[in-house]
């Protein structure tokens, strides 16, 4: 299976901390974010990693190939990175084997492989995506900024809301997905109405009930989109199976 790495974004509320560079590339512990990204995939026996790069993409190729994953690497350019990160996801399909499933994460969330391998071996046969979802959410850091969600019931996970805010909600969306290739269809009439974000994308799959959420359990999960959390997945990394 292939994974889709969004790498993208220029990361501007975390500036301050990442001295300009992409967020991927952002070090904790002495190894970037990405690297990890790719060590996740690896040990659950990804073939293939597409990087889709934008903001300061020679930053990422250059880094790339300085590392042990280059014949198993594809970056792919998105020369709209300004627009939201849907468009992201849709550059990548000219690099994905027509009509198979692939994994999908966001470069600025760390986790470790069991998560990954969760999302990897979910179901698709009631959906045409999954994602993780954590039901913790009094252990989130940042609740504020969550991608927040209502599931219908934990026996079938259909998602039946997503959006950063909700008032009453269930779980928050971990940014580790599984979708079908259909998937890129779904992105291409949203992009139609001007609507260029992978959570307007997931709307539309709710709207059909075809998003469902994969409970992450007792795995730990970071989403590193400021300096405050930065600061807390490093205080915190010890949690997570590297």
């Amino acid at each position: 299976m292939n994974l889709v790495i969004i790498a993208a974004g220029q990361g501007s509320r975390i500036r301050s901390s990442s001295g300009g560079v992409p967020k991927s590339l952002i070090k904790i512990n002495g190894k970037s974010m990405i690297n990890y990204l790719l060590e996740n995939g690896k040990r659950i026996g990804v073939k293939k990693f597409i990087i889709v790069t934008g903001y300061r993409s020679k930053l990422i190729v250059d880094y790339l190939d300085q590392i042990d994953f280059q014949e198993n690497i594809e970056v792919v350019e998105n020369s709209q990175w300004e627009l939201a990160n849907g468009i992201s996801v849709l550059v990548a399909q000219s690099v994905i084997p027509k009509d198979e499933p692939f994994l999908l994460s966001m470069s600025d969330h760390l986790y470790d492989h069991h998560l990954l391998k969760k999302i990897a071996e979910s179901n698709l046969e009631k959906s045409i995506v999954n994602v993780g979802i954590d039901y913790k959410i009094n252990e989130i850091f940042d609740i504020d900024d969550g991608m927040k969600v209502i599931v219908n019931n934990k026996r079938d996970s259909q998602i039946s809301n997503m959006s950063k805010n909700l008032k009453e909600y269930d779980a928050i969306d971990c940014g580790v997905f599984k979708c079908d290739y259909s998937f890129f269809n779904i992105l291409k009439e949203s992009c139609k109405n001007n609507n260029f974000s992978l959570s307007d994308a997931c709307n539309i799959l709710i709207q059909r009930k075809e998003l469902v959420g994969i409970d992450i359990n007792k795995s730990v999960w970071f989403d590193v989109d400021t300096p405050e959390t930065l600061q807390h997945c490093k205080n915190n990394f010890h949690l997570l199976d590297y």
